[in-house]
């Protein structure tokens, strides 16, 4: 997931609180108070990456079609201009972060 993917992610899950709250933008209520409102924090983003990583260890002990169409390994030509940004390749990046990628990580394992 790239960046503007996570930020849309957080957006949509303020708005979906604020929905569930009933809490207009004419209110001006700030997205911390709304947070604080419904007694909660900011968690969907990292439930949706501890359920990438769940899935991603599924996949690899597969060992079927899957595991070739995530890896990338299936022939085929490849399309004109910039290569879009691969699951494994953005597991990758995760795994380059260090300690930002091991507290997902120690999460998947709780």
């Amino acid at each position: 997931m790239n960046n503007t993917l996570k930020k849309k992610i957080e957006v949509a899950e303020i708005w979906f609180i604020r929905r569930i709250l009933k809490v207009s933008w004419k209110d001006k209520k700030t997205n911390d108070e709304v947070l604080d409102m419904a007694n909660t924090g900011r968690s969907l983003y990292s439930t949706i990456r501890r359920r990438q990583m769940k899935f991603t260890g599924h996949i690899n002990r597969a060992r079927g079609i899957e595991h070739l169409a995530m890896t990338g390994k299936i022939n085929g030509k490849k399309s004109r201009g910039r290569q879009r940004t691969t699951y494994v390749d953005s597991l990758n990046t995760w795994a380059n972060h260090g300690a930002a990628y091991k507290k997902p990580v120690h999460e998947v394992l709780l």
